[in-house]
């Protein structure tokens, strides 16, 4: 580089290094059952009006959309959801339009060109009508619900070069900017005949027809709602997710399933709830079955009350309304902070369905490794205890477990840039002193280690101890981190008792 004369201002990297940044940490994960959703896809909803256009309003039956609805009311964000369906559900409402001779156009339920199977296709309805500005063109109105939800103008099936109009397939069916309830198949070159109107001087609306449900639901089919969620679960490897539910099953298929990916992929947690008429003895029998030395997931008991929109009240699994609370604790306190106590009241939830003493829930918790959804005078409906389904004393706790997930993860992502770099000692003290250590300085700053100064609440090592020659000459580069978690006042003692008054005599 040529220099001039004078001074000369040249910027160079330093020893400065990419700061680590927070993974996220209660993005959840749902499988669910619900009145529409295309066959195979994940969406990422943020709010409750995407989740209504990609799934619908509420299913007699299903679970999935009051879970999601908890999920938002009790401070979720973000959820990566996908829908369950089986061969039954296989046909989605459709309707074919002729021409006064033959099948002109197929109007089928659909999402941006694809079908969206389920008995809610029913409610659409169809009016076609001629194009009042473009002869030889027509329009297509889609109400749903009782109202019109969009107008489609100037159509035409011909395609002769030149003709007016655009082609129904390419517009209503375009994957970007298509129709939200309906997907068209054009059988003819040319255009159905409009429908008019009756002798009233209304539109004539004509249904679609033969929409069908999954039978997910039905109780002889649990295994295989079990084994659907189960084979679902890779659908999600592409995302970041740490919090993952289906509040439709408890099949032993289902949580196996569920309990081992999350373990697996190493950065997220299994949420799952006992059956709704277990009582204490089954509720104990089923937290046992699925103990382990190092599990990646929680249970909580029991069912809780809901306001129902599409009846008066109904019993609902906790599991959507709890990672809610997840989210909000995280947001509120930070990922170290149990998910639980007073701070962790369940917004939406009216009662639960079993009621227990403070032994009934300590033997729960401490024999069963079973969390329960409790009524505290003064405090309402809360989550009262954070235990996983671990049986060691190193992952009790569920806030131990989210605070590992998220340092991996942050770790993970905030060091992509050391790959390929020089494996050298230049290159390890930019990652301890520069990334790591600063990144973990945060965090005990905010509480979320054990009690202690930052060298006896962590350490990073990464030096020539750990990556020795041979371990250079292979590509590897080690670094370890260490760390003591805070860990929740699960059991609190409070000691009480008499001693002697405090008056004595003296000499006047």
């Amino acid at each position: 580089m040529a220099l001039n004369v004078g001074i000369n201002v040249v910027e160079v990297d330093g020893r400065a290094a990419p700061s680590i940044q927070a993974a996220p940490t209660s993005v959840a994960a749902f499988i669910i059952r619900a009145a529409r959703g295309l066959p195979g896809t994940v969406y990422r909803i943020s709010n409750w009006t995407q989740y209504i256009e990609h799934f619908g309003d509420y299913m007699d039956g299903a679970y999935g959309t009051y879970a999601v609805r908890g999920f938002f009311d009790n401070g979720g964000s973000v959820a990566y959801i996908m829908r369950l369906l089986d061969e039954a559900a296989a046909a989605s409402a459709s309707r074919s339009f002729d021409n006064g001779g033959g099948a002109a156009l197929t109007v089928t339920a659909g999402y941006r060109g694809v079908e969206d199977p389920g008995e809610w296709g029913e409610g659409i309805s169809i009016h076609i009508r001629d194009n009042a500005d473009t002869a030889g063109t027509y329009d297509l109105l889609v109400s749903y619900g009782g109202a019109v939800v969009e107008t489609w103008t100037g159509l035409n099936n011909d395609d002769t070069a030149g003709a007016a109009g655009l082609h129904p397939e390419a517009v209503i069916n375009d994957e970007f900017t298509g129709s939200r309830y309906i997907m068209v198949a054009e059988d003819a070159t040319s255009n159905p005949t409009a429908l008019g109107n009756d002798a009233q001087g209304r539109p004539v609306w004509e249904n679609l027809e033969n929409g069908a449900d999954d039978a997910l639901g039905d109780a002889a089919n649990a295994a295989a709602l079990g084994t659907a969620a189960a084979n679902a679960l890779t659908l999600f490897d592409v995302v970041d997710v740490q919090l993952v539910c289906c509040p439709e099953s408890t099949h032993d298929n289902w949580v196996d399933a569920a309990l081992t990916y999350c373990e697996n992929r190493g950065d997220c947690m299994f949420i799952g709830h006992l059956p709704e008429t277990h009582g204490l003895s089954d509720a104990r029998t089923y937290g046992r079955a699925w103990q382990g030395a190092k599990r990646y997931g929680a249970l909580y008991f029991p069912w809780i009350r809901v306001r129902d929109p599409i009846g008066t009240q109904k019993w609902v699994p906790p599991t959507g309304h709890v990672m809610g609370v997840y989210a909000r604790t995280e947001q509120e306190r930070g990922i170290w902070k149990a998910p639980a106590g007073n701070g962790a009241r369940v917004n939406g939830a009216l009662d639960v369905r079993l009621a227990m003493t403070d032994t009934d829930h300590t033997d729960l918790v401490k024999n069963a490794s079973v969390n329960a959804v409790r009524f505290i005078p003064g405090q309402g409906i809360i989550v009262d205890s954070s235990r996983t389904l671990s049986t060691s004393p190193l992952w009790l706790y569920v806030n131990v477990r989210l605070l590992f997930n998220f340092v991996k993860s942050s770790l993970k992502s905030g060091l992509r840039w050391v790959v390929q770099e020089p494996n050298d000692p230049t290159l390890w003290n930019k990652v301890k002193f520069n990334a790591v250590t600063p990144f973990l300085l945060g965090l005990w700053r905010r509480g979320a280690f054990g009690p202690g100064a930052p060298e006896e609440v962590f350490t990073v090592k990464i030096d020539a101890e750990n990556n020795p020659p041979a371990n250079i000459q292979q590509g590897i580069l080690t670094i370890e981190v260490y760390f003591y978690p805070s860990r929740p006042a699960e059991t609190i003692v409070i000691i009480v008792g008499q001693q002697e008054g405090g008056a004595s005599a003296g000499e006047a």
